[in-house]
């Protein structure tokens, strides 16, 4: 089996699910940490933004954790019978709300679970790396310091003042560019890098390797974020009982939607069709390896997402030309196919919800609610024109 092994009790699900410490939740130790930073306490910077940035990890691997593992609840000894199929839902839903409760008990504790929306936002776009980079900048540590800047950017890519910082660790500090990481990044980042080099050398065997171990880990990346769009909603209304669940799904549906997109950077460099080009690495390598079926079934689920591709039409009609082929060999993988045909009935549901949920003033009375274009990241060679000896990263 080529899956990664790190699974879950209730208590546990991710390794890096380790504390709950209610009273120093990742807010306050962040706020603690911006405070440090404004009264150039850089120790105490680093050690309070560190540990926010733990915290942090901690609970979102909890609660994305507990809304996993729950979704298996929910099948377990059904109360009523089979044939009430709108009481079966909502025995689901039920069932699923006391899991949730009892595994964010048993985890979190007593835990407050509002938090500020803007410190939320300055976690999702990675702002405690940027107060990081000029707190270990200034108590000399400069790799980390470096490193904390280019995770920054590979959020927010156009940030001209991190770009000239992480521009001065390397040319004028000398930070080695090999020592530079990606510290929020994926595990299936690194799969699908080596994954990329392997094939670059011809080595087919490891590309099958790295690409499959990627592929389970981007899949998993994203079940986990959609699991995280799962959270409350403040509607700013009373809608009645079916509108409201309407609203709430439709907010938590549009987020969920935008978890591929998020996924499609690999530091900082975007690729749009990184879960299709998982399947064109494959079909080549396997093709190359001398398994032809797999070849088939990664050529059939790559043109599951892009069924006009010349290239891989061109390759199927290669390989029918090859002994023993025909047209039954080429069936998408499971995971592909469950993939695709998510993705378009959601896609036609928000449609429809876009298209319909159009009225008039005063007509309703409730409001509604492998070709890849990169960044450059090449850290080897960025210019010093703008750089001074004596210039000191900032922060914003």
């Amino acid at each position: 089996m080529l899956f990664k092994v790190c699974f879950l009790s209730l208590l546990v699900y991710f390794c890096s699910a380790t504390k709950a410490d209610p009273a120093n939740t990742y807010d306050i130790l962040y706020s603690q940490a911006v405070e440090a930073y404004l009264n150039e306490q850089w120790d105490e910077c680093v050690s309070r933004m560190n540990e926010a940035i733990e915290d942090y990890h901690f609970y979102r691997d909890a609660v994305v954790g507990c809304r996993m593992e729950c979704i298996k609840a929910s099948f377990e000894k059904p109360l009523v019978s089979p044939h009430l199929e709108d009481m079966k839902l909502w025995e689901k839903m039920i069932k699923k709300t006391l899991c949730l409760l009892k595994c964010k008990k048993q985890i979190l504790k007593n835990r407050a679970e509002l938090v500020d929306r803007q410190i939320e936002a300055d976690f999702e776009t990675l702002k405690p790396y940027d107060y990081l980079q000029l707190c270990y900048f200034k108590t000399n540590d400069n790799n980390k310091a470096a490193s904390c800047a280019y995770t920054f950017l590979t959020m927010n890519t156009n940030h001209s003042v991190m770009k000239e910082n992480l521009r001065f660790f390397i040319n004028e500090l000398k930070v080695d560019p090999n020592y530079i990481i990606n510290l929020e990044a994926k595990p299936y980042v690194d799969m699908y890098l080596r994954g990329s080099e392997a094939y670059k050398k011809k080595d087919y065997d490891r590309t099958t390797n790295y690409m499959e171990l990627s592929l389970v880990e981007y899949l998993q990346a994203e079940e986990e974020c959609r699991a995280h769009c799962e959270g409350p909603f403040d509607q700013g209304w009373f809608p009645d009982f079916i509108s409201s669940i309407s609203n709430h799904y439709t907010f938590t549906l549009r987020c969920k939607r935008r978890c591929a997109k998020k996924l499609q950077n690999l530091n900082g460099e975007i690729h749009d069709d990184l879960l299709p080009s998982h399947y064109h690495y494959l079909q080549f390598a396997y093709f190359k390896l001398g398994n032809i079926e797999k070849a088939c079934q990664a050529a059939a689920s790559y043109l599951l997402f892009f069924p006009n591709d010349e290239t891989m039409i061109d390759n199927k009609n290669f390989y029918m030309t090859l002994g023993n082929v025909n047209e039954s060999m080429f069936v998408a993988r499971a995971e592909a196919l469950h993939y695709h045909e998510r993705e378009l009935g959601e896609k036609a549901l928000l449609q429809f919800i876009e298209d319909s949920f159009q009225f008039d003033e005063g007509e309703i009375l409730e409001p509604t609610g492998p070709d890849f274009a990169s960044f450059d990241t090449d850290l080897a060679t960025v210019p010093t024109d703008s750089i001074t000896q004596n210039e000191i990263p900032g922060s914003t």
